[in-house]
């Protein structure tokens, strides 16, 4: 139960999960959803058709079409897809990554990559410009047909309701009535967190370019300035703020990994002074990236080491404990790991020496870390799918203009104009 615990406050709290994301947007699709419902029943089937195909193209969309990238292109090209173009920058690192490569046969697939540097690197930034444009294209397409089905299905409402009026009418007459290449691409190609925030970016740009009315295009913006805000944005903020809390007011750091928070090795490495040897054996390796790679090969029972791999900064190769070398490492990040073990233990020699026992320390530590994931979850999902929805139906009941669907409003005129139906 521990582990799953772990796991899942984990994911939650992982900001390149796509988990949190689809929380979040979610919460988003229903509030809007309903909100939609309350100003009108074609409104909300209108919203609940927008919303349902994006979350499923935003979601899915990038991953499909990369893999359909991958099994055609660079099969035909004989390239290895999983192997991380990032992993081409450094010529030093690139050549202990060949060195440490989990088996043979990737290092020859390392290797063909290395002589064919170019050509993989286009394929790559071509993988994702076209992933994301079919992804946008689809979109596209979904907003086309979705605004095509609503304004028909109003059409055949609006000339219902008129014509049963009139039937109703007649009736009590007659009878008694009775009722967008380089680092930048390759920062945003591998990261599906960012990936998603390009594609909002692209739904946003679409979403209000197509806008039918004036009412739509104020929806829109107030939903997608929200969106784009605490899908993004918000939630790295409020989760860093929250971690200064923690260490400013406790004297704790929760910057670690769930996972690692949870489990019982660092607090035992704590309790016997042993995480000290893995701090100095990392510091003394880290002299250049090339000499910090090979000692994360050279040192899989270091501690910093070890909790890299299980924050998932360090990708291991299927079910062995080697690193899988064609996923990229960034070594920044496993310095950061190094820096935030060393504040915790700190914290906890200073909690030891004024009385706390280990168990009370490392219990405050994962009940903060648990608290700080829920609060930054909670926060955009009350923001997404209560407030943004609220001030959507708040600002359309301010006036009397803006309640009915501009679209519904606007195809009854029309109606009208044909001699269809009469006002």
């Amino acid at each position: 139960m521990l582990v799953n615990a772990a796991k899942i406050y984990s994911t939650l709290g992982n900001p390149n999960s796509l988990i949190p994301l689809a929380v979040k947007d979610l919460s988003a699709t229903a509030g809007m959803t309903a909100g939609s419902f309350v100003t009108g029943k074609e409104e909300g089937q209108d919203r609940f058709i927008d919303e349902i195909g994006t979350e499923f193209i935003w979601l899915l969309g990038i991953p499909m079409f990369k893999g359909i990238f991958n099994k055609t292109v660079f099969k035909f090209l004989g390239l290895d897809y999983n192997f991380d173009a990032r992993n081409l920058k450094d010529k030093d690192v690139f050549e202990k990554i060949k060195k440490y490569a989990p088996t043979e046969e990737v290092k020859k697939d390392i290797e063909k990559i290395g002589a064919k540097k170019s050509l993989f690197k286009n394929a790559v930034t071509a993988k994702f410009f076209a992933a994301t444009a079919l992804t946008v294209g689809s979109y596209i397409g979904l907003t086309r047909a979705k605004q095509k089905y609503t304004e028909n299905k109003i059409r055949k409402n609006l000339i219902a309701e008129y014509n049963a009026k009139k039937a109703k009418e007649e009736k009590q007459n007659s009878t008694p009535s009775f009722k967008g290449v380089g680092s930048v691409v390759e920062s945003f190609a591998f990261s599906p967190v960012k990936n998603m925030y390009i594609l909002d970016g692209f739904i946003t740009g679409e979403r209000l370019k197509d806008s039918r009315s004036t009412q739509e295009f104020i929806g829109y913006g107030i939903k997608e300035a929200s969106t784009l805000c605490f899908m993004y944005y918000a939630g790295g903020k409020i989760q860093e703020l929250l971690e200064k809390q923690a260490a400013k007011k406790y004297n704790k750091s929760i910057g670690l990994d769930a996972r690692v928070i949870e489990a019982g090795e660092l607090k035992k490495m704590f309790e016997d002074s042993t995480i000290e040897n893995s701090l100095n054996e990392f510091k003394k390796a880290n002299t250049s990236k090339a000499d910090l790679y090979e000692f994360l090969h050279k040192n899989p029972e270091n501690m910093v080491v070890k909790v890299a791999k299980q924050s998932d900064i360090i990708s291991l190769y299927k079910d062995t404990n080697k690193i899988d070398t064609r996923k990229y490492i960034d070594l920044d990040e496993v310095e950061g790991v190094s820096k935030k073990i060393e504040e915790l233990y700190k914290q906890y020699k200073t909690a030891m020496s004024k009385g706390e026992t280990s168990e009370k320390f490392f219990a405050g530590v994962k009940k903060l870390k648990r608290n700080s994931i829920l609060m930054n979850i909670g926060t955009c999902v009350f923001a997404l799918g209560i407030m943004t929805p609220a001030m959507m139906v708040f600002k359309r009941f301010m006036g009397k203009e803006d309640k009915e669907f501009q679209t519904k409003k606007e195809i009854r005129e029309q109606l009208i104009k044909e001699g269809l139906i009469k006002g």
